[in-house]
């Protein structure tokens, strides 16, 4: 199950969208358990949260000692911090939807929650395959 707390002051977010986001993770969520890897098959419940920049910022140099703001935060325990603006900004740069770029950061930070990590090209590469999959799979219709 996932639950969405929207908590960004400079960005609301419709129902249909919260809904179509929460329905979507839990399948992406399901999907992942399944393989069992990761801490993600020992989960119940993944919390995500959406932040603004100053927040997102505040919580990034509590946790991990970087002042700057982040897309995505992912917590051992199956919390995801999501950064609305930086989303807002990344839409604009890739020519895409907000919506688009906030599914495509909750499905990183599961990914990351099923022992999925981005480090060395790589492993990135394997990664952004595995989240463009996953995307194709359940959000198909955000662009």
């Amino acid at each position: 199950m996932v639950e969405i707390y929207p908590k960004s002051l400079s960005r609301s977010f419709s129902g249909g969208l919260l809904n179509q986001l929460e329905s979507g993770w839990s399948e992406v969520f399901e999907i992942l358990r399944k393989i069992g890897k990761g801490t993600i098959s020992d989960l119940d419940l993944i919390e995500v949260t959406f932040l603004d920049d100053d927040e997102m910022a505040r919580l990034h140099r509590e946790f991990l000692g970087d002042s700057t703001t982040t897309d995505v935060i992912t917590f051992e325990h199956g919390e995801l911090l999501i950064g609305v603006e930086t989303a807002e900004r990344q839409s604009l740069e890739f020519e895409t939807s907000i919506e688009r770029e906030i599914a495509l950061y909750g499905i990183h930070g599961m990914l990351h929650l099923a022992g999925f990590d981005d480090i060395s090209a790589k492993k990135a590469e394997l990664m952004a395959r595995r989240q463009k999959d996953l995307f194709n799979k359940v959000f198909a219709d955000l662009v």
